[in-house]
């Protein structure tokens, strides 16, 4: 294509550049035509119009970021790899309610090569409501360090924070909590491709109860954790978990091997986990983390019978094939990504879940990472003084990264 040509296409758009722009003119561009969908919200009875929002298109060599207004069919960029994102609104203007509501949407493409002189990207948006069920409101999984030995300390302190984020009251019976099988830092085209319609997983774990054992009222939080035993009895620099809701718990065959068991805190179910012995989170934090609520009927023994995911994947030109297991993106309620900066690859769940990551530090080291997890930022408070949290499907945006363990701060305040 002409170079001015495109250099007039280029003045004429109204768009906004986030940085101060440094092309050389010698620098190849290309016209991308922007066509934004909403399948997920779209039906034969109901119809939706984009009335406010922005795109980023971020580039994933550099982190330079170009925006541009939800009004633009096209945007010219300079050749290079990006992910892009959206975030605005749209109306509905065709349902069996009132015209006019509106809805938060969100929009998530990872990877995109743009090159050649012209790109038509095809960009799926989706739903995004805030406050709605039970979200992950902190994920403490990096550790601590034992001050007498100055080693790591490995006893069961890592721990989740689940909370009721709507006006209701909720039931957390069959709640689950899951872990990714596939790594944030570290990324294969696997094949088929199921991440659109599953997430793959490693472990899988249920509240019990019989559908009304553990109420949760609005605003109050379940601590889920290894072991709820008194860790600072062992570790000076860890915290009190006896009073947690719940934790998770390996009954093991290994002497050296074995879990700790407070028998006065219930334990979760077990569905599946792909190892054997104790159950740990990645202390670089690289992985994926979802909850939901498993349909009537779903057992251990008929969730590993019916959701077996085959795949294939290619490494140094061989191919490697492999037998894992996933749930359907619909049992989820709400997920998040976690990677180390340095060693982010991709997004492992699809993006109706979560479009970004956060992390528990910028570099992939333990060392400094200690003390530290991710938690979900404060989006508004009610009349009450209680607090509703951030929840649009994006943990780029709604978590607070390299977070101090609020279990540290609380133990610290009490002193």
């Amino acid at each position: 294509m002409n170079k001015n040509l495109l250099k007039a296409i280029f003045a004429a758009l109204p768009i906004v550049l986030s940085f101060a722009s440094c092309s050389d003119d010698d620098d190849p561009m290309t016209v991308v035509s922007i066509n934004p969908s909403m399948p997920s919200i779209a039906s034969d009875n109901q119809a939706y119009q984009l009335v406010s929002g922005t795109y980023e298109f971020i580039n994933a060599t550099n982190g330079r970021i170009v925006t541009a207004d939800f009004s633009n069919t096209t945007i010219v960029l300079n050749d290079g790899l990006y992910n892009v994102k959206f975030t605005g609104t749209a109306k509905v203007v065709e349902i069996n309610k009132s015209a006019g509501d509106e809805v938060s949407v969100r929009g998530y493409a990872e990877n995109v090569e743009v090159r050649n002189g012209k790109y038509d990207l095809e960009l799926k948006l989706f739903s995004a409501n805030v406050g709605s069920g039970f979200v992950i409101m902190e994920i403490f999984g990096a550790g601590t360090v034992n001050p007498e030995t100055s080693k790591a300390y490995i006893g069961g302190e890592q721990y989740f924070k689940i909370l009721n984020n709507s006006l209701d009251t909720l039931y957390a019976d069959g709640l689950f909590i899951a872990e990714s099988q596939f790594m944030t830092t570290l990324k294969f085209d696997y094949a088929p491709d199921c991440m659109s319609t599953h997430m793959t997983v490693s472990s899988l774990w249920t509240v019990p109860g019989s559908g009304t054992d553990y109420p949760v009222a609005p605003g109050d939080s379940l601590l889920i954790c290894d072991s709820a035993i008194d860790h600072t009895e062992a570790n000076a620099s860890s915290f009190d978990l006896r009073g947690a809701d719940f934790e998770w718990y390996c009954e093991s065959t290994s002497a050296t091997n074995q879990d700790t068991d407070n028998p006065d805190v219930p334990n979760l179910n077990r569905l599946y986990c792909s190892t054997e012995s104790i159950w740990i989170l990645n202390k670089q934090g690289n992985r994926a983390y979802a909850i939901g609520f498993l349909p009537s009927g779903v057992t251990a023994g008929n969730f590993l019978e019916d959701n077996v995911y085959d795949c294939s994947w290619v490494v140094a030109g061989k191919t490697k094939s492999k037998s894992y297991y996933r749930i359907p993106n619909e049992w989820i309620v709400d997920a998040l990504n976690v990677s180390p900066v340095n060693a982010y690859a991709w997004t492992v769940v699809d993006a109706s879940l979560d479009m970004g990551y956060t992390y528990y530090g910028e570099n992939s080291t333990t060392s400094e990472n200690y003390n530290k997890g991710v938690r979900r930022k404060v989006d508004h408070y009610q009349p009450d003084g209680t607090f509703v949290l951030a929840d649009s499907n994006d943990s780029s945006v709604d978590f607070i990264p390299n977070y101090t363990a609020s279990e540290i701060s609380r133990k610290s305040a009490a002193e």
